[in-house]
């Protein structure tokens, strides 16, 4: 795209800066962005952000509402547990864990996914077709089933969910790469880099992977979402974070009993989830929108 500076001199944007510029134009992509920065942060820096201990208790503090409710503490902004333990701060460390904890599974997800399902893509004949079988056959166990029968076999924690869950959704990332690496081998460009001479990383490098972005931002932003969802029904049914471990599914769980003397001990948490996904989908198809329209 051609754009004049202060000096009425032409200049071509990047694809990158191209990209950026529709990214920018469009304001709730960019109230996302900054969502999803304020999140990270909140992830990073948890520990100087809470006003107190998670687990510190307060024996004459217990079951307080929020500061906008009768009866409350200010001390405590969004009230206090049956033990006394500040809302406020286990609900930054669950957004810690999740968030982190998500992060992490897609990061791991989406190199270990493109490798596998790149090299899958560019084989032939039998070995091509073994790999197919073999990615259809592991898409038939519901990922929930699989991550639960993994953390059975690993033992309870935080960290063994995580892996658990990993495990259980690489197959899907890679199915992805794999049919998107497969309808962009029959278009011609690829015929032409192949004809030039081209190894199958230089095919891939420069060819293939700058025209799957946009499919591969969808695909990531799907293995996020599952991944949340994964790591706080795992928390949930009691197979995830142990008591030290806050993490939001846990929180709704250990909270559940509360519901009707204290219904913002689940409310909190169930938000979190909510807003933790919202704000990641609304990034994410910014990103893909902007790809869209800066490759038409």
């Amino acid at each position: 795209m051609l754009i004049n500076n202060e000096f009425n001199e032409e200049k071509i944007q990047s694809p990158q800066q191209y990209i950026w510029s529709i990214f920018k134009s469009k304001n709730i992509a960019v109230v996302s962005m900054w969502a999803v920065v304020a999140l990270i942060l909140i992830a990073i820096f948890c520990q100087y952000i809470m006003p107190y201990p998670p687990a510190l208790q307060h024996p004459d503090m217990l079951l307080l509402p929020p500061y906008w409710v009768d009866g409350s503490n200010p001390a405590h902004l969004l009230g206090t547990d049956d033990l006394g333990r500040d809302t406020f701060s286990r609900l930054l460390k669950g957004i810690q864990l999740t968030l982190t904890g998500a992060l992490l599974i897609t990061v791991a997800i989406s190199l270990l996914g493109l490798i596998i399902g790149s090299t899958a893509a560019l084989l032939k004949g039998v070995k091509a077709s073994i790999v197919h079988h073999l990615l259809d056959a592991l898409l038939t166990i519901p990922t929930l089933l699989t991550a639960l029968i993994l953390i059975v076999l690993f033992g309870m924690s935080f960290e063994n969910s995580l892996l658990a869950v990993s495990l259980s959704l690489l197959p899907q990332f890679i199915r992805g790469i794999y049919n998107c690496i497969e309808t962009e081998l029959n278009k011609q460009y690829v015929v032409a880099l192949r004809l030039d001479g081209s190894t199958n990383l230089r095919l891939l490098r420069y060819g293939i992977l700058p025209n799957i972005i946009e499919p591969i931002v969808t695909l990531l932003n799907r293995i996020f979402t599952m991944a949340v969802l994964e790591i706080t029904t795992l928390g949930f049914l009691g197979f995830g974070a142990n008591l030290e471990e806050i993490e939001l599914g846990a929180l709704i769980a250990k909270n559940l009993d509360l519901i009707y003397i204290s219904p913002y001990l689940v409310l909190f948490p169930g938000l979190a989830i909510f807003m933790i996904i919202i704000i990641f989908n609304i990034f994410a198809e910014g990103i893909r929108h902007a790809v869209i329209e800066g490759e038409d």
